[in-house]
C-alpha cells in the first residue's frame, strides 16, 4: 500500500503540471489520464470502492474529451481528492510517532506530548526517523511550515540540500565594493521608514567613524527590534551610489562579528514564511544527529569517494570548496546509485536465476536476413549479435534496453531476436502502447515470418469473445510462435506455454510494473525494452543502469534529411499551394493538431475543424481524420485507407506518433508546434521520410525566438535533440519522472554531472553482481524506497 503522504504528492504534482501545461492530457508522460489509471491500481483498499469508481471514471473519460471539459473533471478530481485524504486514506500520517497510523497518531500525541519532551526527543533519543516538531527552535507550527515543504522528520531536513552558498566576506566600511556580497557589524545609531505603499526601512550603522545604511523593504519591526545603541552584524549586497554606502541586507543579527574573515553560508530554498536564516539555523542545531542517521553502506575508500556523515556535513557547512566538492560528489553518486538500484530491484525483485539458453535460432535468423530488400547497417549487425550474446549465456537473463533514433531500423532487429527464441523452441512475445502500433508490428512480423513457417497472432482488447478464445488457445498450447498485442497481453486470461524473449517497444509508454508482468508469463524470460525516443545517456544510466545499453546510431544508406522549416501564420498561402503541388505529384500529407475539438477555452487548431477547413481549401482530394477518441477498428480502417494511398491528407492527433509507416507520404505539417515536446515534434517527423522522395516538416508557430523549434531545423539527430530536451526542460519534466513515482533527484544536474552519473553506474554493477558484499545498500534502498512508493509508473 501507497505511504499516504507519497501518493498523495505525486498526484499533487501530476496534478500542478497538467493545470500548468494547459489540460492537454501531457502533464505525465504517457499520459495525465494513463497515470491516474495506473494509480488506481495501487490505491485499491486504500480508498473506497465508490471513490475508486469515480476516479476510473475520470481517468477514462479525461483521455477522450477537450481541454475545456478537462479542466472540469479536473476540479471533481481535486474536490474528490480533498474529500478523501482525511477519511479514506490510512497509513503514515505526517507527524506519526515512530510506526504509528494516523489515528493512532492523533490521540497518542495528545496524551504523550509532556512524556516524549521529558524523555529528550529533541536529542533525537527514542526513535528514528523522528518528528520535527519536537526539535528546538521547531515547534508545531513551524513543523506544519516544513511538512508544506515535504520536510517530516530529522533526516528529510539533512537531505533538504543548500541551492547555493554565498561567499560572506568581512569587511571594513571603508574597503567595501559596489556590488559586493559582505558582512560587517558596528552601533545602530538612528533609523528612518519612509511614507508610502512600499515602506523603505533604514538603519544608520557606524563603525569608527564611518557609516553605512542597511536597507529592508517593507519590514518596518527592524527599527523596534535594534534600537539605538545595539551592536549588530549585517550581511548583504553593497550599493556605493551615494556619499554614504548601502547594505541590501539579507541578514541581522545583535552582537560584533566573531566569525571567520572569510567563510562559505548555504542558502536553502525557503517560503514566505521559513526563510533561509531559520533553516540554516535548525539545521545547525540536528547536524550531529548526520552520526546517528546516516549510516555507510559501502566501502567508500575503495570508490574514492568522501565518508557519508562526513558528506552531509560539509553538504551543509562546508570547510572549503574543495571539502564541498568532493560532499557533493559522494552524495550524487549515491542518490544516482541508490535510485538505480530501487529501479533495477522494481524490475527483478527476487535472486538472479540462471539464463534460458536461446542459440539454436541461426538458420532461421539467416534464412530472414538473406531475404531482405536491403543490407543490414553496421549499428544493425552489432546491436543483434549483442543481444544473441546475452540469449545464450546461462549466466542470468538478457535485460537490455536497445535505443534508436527515428528509422534506425529497430524493427529488424527485434525481429531477428524473436526468431532466435523461435528457433531454439520458445515462444515470443511482442507489447506496443497502441493499437495502431501493434497492428502494424503483427502485419510486418506476418509478411516476414509467415514464408519461414513461423505462426504469429494478434491480440488486442477489442476482439470478438470467440476469436479471442480461440487465440488464447493458441498462445497455451505453444502453437502461436509469436504474440503481438497492446498491454492486454498481461492480462490473466493470458497464459503462455514456454515464453522465452518478451519484448517491449516503446518502453517508456509502460511502467515498470507492466513490463514485469509480461515477464512474469514465462520462467524467467529474457527482456528487450525498445525505443524510438533518444534518450541521454545520463538519463539512460540513472534510469535503466541495471540494462544493458545498446544503441542504433546508424541511419540506413540513401535515406534523405527531411527538410525542416519553421513558419508563422503569414505564410499559410504559399503552405497551401506547396502541399497542392504535392497531392498533384501524388504524395501525401499528414497534418498534426494538438487537440481533437475547438474550445472555449483555447485557440488552438482543432483536428475536426482542421479536416473540414482542408476539405474546403483541397476540393477533390480525399481528406480523413483519425484522433485516439474513435474505435479501434475504425481507427485501423482510416490508416489502412491512407497507406493503400486512398487518403491525401491525414489530419490526426498525436495518435500517429509512433510506429506508422507509410513511405509514399513526404509532408509533416504540425501545427501549433510549442505546444508539443522535442521529442515529440523528432518523432512525428519520423513518420515522413521513409521513401524515395525528398521529405519536409512545417513546424507553425507564431511564438518568434523559440530555441526548442530552432534546434527541430538545425539537426535531425534524435540523440542531440534529446540533450537539447534535457538542457531546455529538465529530467522531471522531459519524462515525467515526478508524476511517474520516480523520487525527485535533489542534488544531482543530468546535463553536467555526466561523469558522476557513469561513476555510479559502474557502482552498480558491483553491487548487483555481489549483493551479500553490498547488503546494506540494498537495505537502504529498501528503507528509503519502499516498492509501493515508486511502483506508481
Amino acid at each position: 500500500m501507497l505511504q499516504s503522504d507519497h501518493w498523495r504528492n505525486s498526484v499533487n504534482r501530476a496534478m500542478k503540471a497538467e493545470e500548468k501545461q494547459g489540460f492537454i492530457n501531457t502533464g505525465a508522460v504517457g499520459g495525465f489520464s494513463s497515470f491516474l489509471l495506473d494509480l488506481l491500481a495501487e490505491l485499491d483498499g486504500v480508498f473506497s470502492a465508490e471513490n475508486l469508481a469515480s476516479m476510473q471514471r475520470i481517468a477514462e473519460e479525461y483521455h477522450e474529451v477537450s481541454p475545456y471539459k478537462r479542466r472540469a473533471l479536473w476540479r471533481e478530481l481535486q474536490e474528490l481528492l480533498d474529500k478523501t485524504t482525511s477519511s479514506d486514506a490510512p497509513g503514515l500520517a505526517s507527524g506519526a510517532i515512530c510506526g504509528t497510523t494516523s489515528e493512532e497518531a492523533s490521540g497518542t500525541f495528545r496524551t504523550t506530548e509532556k512524556v516524549l519532551t521529558s524523555l529528550e526527543v529533541q536529542t533525537g533519543s527514542i526513535c528514528h526517523p523522528q518528528n520535527l516538531q519536537y526539535i528546538k527552535g521547531v515547534g508545531p507550527q513551524r513543523a506544519k511550515q516544513f511538512e508544506n515543504m515535504g520536510i517530516y522528520t530529522a533526516e528529510d531536513l539533512l537531505r533538504h540540500y543548500p541551492r547555493k552558498y554565498e561567499i560572506r566576506s568581512k569587511r571594513r566600511i571603508q574597503d567595501i565594493q559596489d556590488g559586493e556580497y559582505v558582512t560587517i557589524d558596528g552601533i545602530v545609531t538612528g533609523s528612518q521608514v519612509t511614507k508610502g505603499k512600499v515602506k523603505v526601512v533604514k538603519l544608520n550603522i557606524k563603525q569608527d567613524g564611518r557609516s553605512i545604511h542597511a536597507v529592508w523593504f517593507n519590514q518596518i519591526h527592524i527599527p523596534k527590534q535594534y534600537p539605538d545603541g545595539t551592536k549588530v552584524t549585517v550581511t548583504g549586497k553593497a550599493q556605493w551610489r551615494t556619499r554614504i554606502p548601502e547594505l541590501l541586507a539579507s541578514e541581522i543579527r545583535k552582537g560584533l562579528y566573531e566569525g571567520p574573515a572569510q567563510k562559505m553560508v548555504p542558502v536553502y530554498s525557503e517560503t514566505a514564511r521559513l526563510n533561509s536564516k531559520t533553516i540554516r539555523e535548525i539545521i545547525q542545531v540536528i547536524l550531529p544527529q548526520a552520526d546517528r542517521i546516516f549510516d555507510e553502506f559501502f566501502p567508500y575508500e575503495e570508490n574514492n569517494l568522501m565518508e557519508r556523515r562526513q558528506a552531509i556535513k560539509e553538504i551543509h557547512f562546508p570547510h572549503s570548496a574543495e571539502t564541498l566538492k568532493k560532499a557533493r560528489e559522494r552524495l550524487v553518486v549515491e542518490e544516482i546509485l541508490l535510485l538505480q538500484l530501487a529501479l533495477a530491484r522494481l524490475r527483478s525483485p527476487g535472486p538472479q536465476k540462471a539464463g534460458l539458453v536461446l542459440n539454436q535460432g541461426g538458420a532461421l535468423v539467416q534464412k530472414f536476413a538473406s531475404g531482405l530488400p536491403f543490407r543490414l547497417t553496421g549499428a544493425q549487425q552489432r546491436v543483434i549479435r549483442e543481444i544473441f550474446r546475452d540469449m545464450g549465456s546461462i549466466e542470468k537473463p538478457m535485460a537490455r534496453l536497445l535505443q534508436g533514433d527515428v528509422g534506425s531500423g529497430k524493427t529488424v532487429v527485434a525481429m531477428a531476436a524473436l526468431l532466435q527464441a523461435v528457433g531454439s523452441g520458445f515462444q515470443a512475445a511482442m507489447m506496443a502502447p497502441t493499437e495502431v502500433l501493434a497492428q502494424q508490428h503483427y502485419e510486418s512480423l506476418q509478411a516476414a515470418f509467415e514464408p519461414l513457417g513461423v505462426k504469429v497472432v494478434f491480440l488486442v482488447g477489442n476482439q470478438s469473445k470467440p476469436e479471442r478464445e480461440q487465440i488464447l488457445g493458441q498462445i497455451l498450447s505453444g502453437k502461436a510462435q509469436v504474440v503481438v498485442g497492446t498491454q492486454t497481453l498481461i492480462q490473466e486470461s493470458v497464459r503462455f506455454n514456454a515464453l522465452g524473449l518478451a519484448i517491449t517497444d516503446e518502453q517508456h509508454r509502460f511502467g515498470v510494473r507492466q513490463r514485469t508482468l509480461l515477464q512474469d508469463k514465462g520462467e524467467n524470460p529474457h527482456v528487450l525494452v525498445m525505443t524510438a525516443t533518444p534518450i541521454p545517456r545520463t538519463l539512460a544510466l540513472t534510469l535503466y543502469g541495471d540494462l544493458r545499453l545498446s544503441v542504433l546510431d546508424e541511419l540506413p544508406a540513401g535515406r534523405k534529411p527531411i527538410i525542416t522549416r519553421k513558419i508563422s501564420d503569414r505564410s499559410r498561402s504559399s503552405m497551401e499551394k506547396f502541399l497542392k503541388q504535392h497531392v498533384a505529384a501524388g504524395r501525401q500529407i499528414y497534418v498534426v493538431c494538438p487537440l481533437v475539438e475547438e474550445t472555449e477555452k483555447s485557440d488552438f487548431v482543432s483536428a475536426t475543424q482542421k479536416a473540414d477547413e482542408l476539405s474546403r481549401i483541397f476540393e477533390g482530394s480525399s481528406v480523413a481524420l483519425l484522433h485516439g477518441r474513435m474505435k479501434g477498428q475504425e481507427k485501423e480502417e482510416i490508416m489502412q485507407r491512407f497507406r493503400r494511398g486512398e487518403i491525401d491528407i491525414l489530419v490526426t492527433t498525436t495518435v500517429v506518433e509512433v510506429g506508422v509507416n507509410v513511405p509514399n507520404a513526404s509532408v509533416m505539417v504540425i501545427e501549433d508546434a510549442e505546444r508539443f515536446g522535442l521529442a515529440q515534434l523528432h518523432q512525428l517527423r519520423g513518420r515522413v521520410g521513409r521513401g524515395q522522395e525528398q521529405s519536409y516538416c512545417l513546424l507553425i508557430s507564431n511564438t518568434r525566438d523559440s530555441a526548442r523549434l530552432n534546434v527541430l531545423c538545425e539537426t535531425e539527430d534524435g540523440f542531440r535533440i534529446a540533450e537539447e530536451d534535457l538542457k531546455i526542460r529538465g529530467p522531471g519534466e522531459l519524462l515525467g519522472l515526478r508524476q511517474h513515482g520516480v523520487p525527485e533527484l535533489k542534488l544531482t544536474d543530468l546535463g553536467t554531472d555526466g561523469r558522476l552519473v557513469e561513476k555510479a553506474y559502474q557502482l552498480l554493477q558491483k553491487v548487483l553482481k555481489d549483493p551479500q558484499k553490498y547488503e546494506k545498500a540494498y537495505q537502504e534502498v529498501s528503507r528509503l524506497y519502499p516498492k509501493e512508493k515508486i511502483g506508481v509508473n
